[in-house]
């Protein structure tokens, strides 16, 4: 099925121009990231306590405000999402004898809505210790993805290629996290989670592009470096948008319908799909020619 008939858009000679729109994105992520004060952290990388209700009647913001106030946790993370659920964070502390956050919690809705009946969706806990221990491993698992990935790519291809598949993946997670900055998410284990998915599809994306490149190398001998790359890149256009409409359907799907557990994981993907799409067409190739413009490799044979 091809979606685009043949096409020769100019993907390679207007390279510079997608370049400085890629640095322009990547540019204003930091300055989101900065200006947001860094990232919304979740439970798991900061330790406390993350709680989910569900009310059967609909209650305001405002009033589980004060019943939070009433117990001294009137600074708690307080979010709202379209079912009406409450999304509670709080720093650890500590509760007399062997209550906790959620027993204390619950006796405080009880006293608040009566009559009101409420459902604890979600009750976790984290010590400050544990978020530690997870941010290092999550620092270290994506150091070593993408160590991975370059030597992988190397491998296969030359370094040309894994240098140019590991800067597309920088390109996409930091623009990915400036949109979760922007939209002010929490940062979780699941919003990890959909950034290393994100990075494994965009990086298979790259592959194939990659992978017909070195194929036409072959084949036109007569044409320039920078031709086939051109030719590459519209020869697999037609697949790229059709894989990434496929996963975007999904993503979409799971964004509107989804439940609040998975909202943000299905935001990131949707996010990190478009990007990735995105740099697989015009950062990957097109840093390639450019290395090649500057470092000219041996004729090929």
């Amino acid at each position: 099925m091809r979606l685009i008939g043949d096409t020769n858009i100019p993907f390679v000679p207007k390279r510079r121009l997608f370049f400085i729109l890629s640095g322009l994105m990547m540019l204003a992520s930091l300055a989101v990231i900065l200006i947001r004060g860094g990232f919304n952290y979740g439970v798991d990388f900061t330790g406390g306590s993350m709680v989910q209700v569900h009310f059967t009647q609909p209650v305001s913001t405002d009033a589980v405000r004060g019943a939070l106030e009433k117990f001294g946790e009137g600074g708690a993370g307080l979010q709202r999402d379209d079912r009406g659920d409450f999304l509670i964070r709080v720093k650890p502390r500590e509760f007399p004898g062997k209550e906790t956050f959620t027993t204390v919690l619950r006796r405080q809705f009880e006293a608040s809505f009566p009559g009101n009946q409420f459902e604890i969706l979600r009750d976790e806990m984290v010590g400050p210790q544990v978020s530690k221990e997870l941010q290092g491993k999550v620092l270290l698992a994506t150091a070593l993805g993408l160590l991975g990935i370059l030597i992988y790519v190397s491998f296969r291809f030359d370094f040309r290629f894994g240098t140019g598949a590991v800067l597309s993946l920088v390109h996409d997670t930091l623009i990915t996290l400036g949109f979760v900055a922007l939209f002010n998410k929490e940062v979780t284990i699941t919003v990890i989670a959909a950034v290393l998915t994100m990075i494994g599809y965009s990086v298979n994306d790259s592959i194939v592009v990659s992978d017909r490149i070195r194929e036409d190398v072959r084949k036109m001998r007569k044409e320039s470096f920078f031709d086939v790359c051109n030719q590459a890149i519209n020869k697999t256009l037609s697949r790229t948008i059709i894989t990434s409409l496929t996963v975007l359907f999904v993503t979409l799907a799971l964004l509107i319908f989804g439940a609040a557990s998975i909202k943000d994981f299905a935001f990131v993907m949707t996010v990190g799909t478009v990007v990735g799409t995105y740099s697989s067409i015009f950062i990957v190739a097109n840093f390639v020619c450019e290395w090649e413009k500057k470092f000219p490799s041996k004729r090929r044979r």
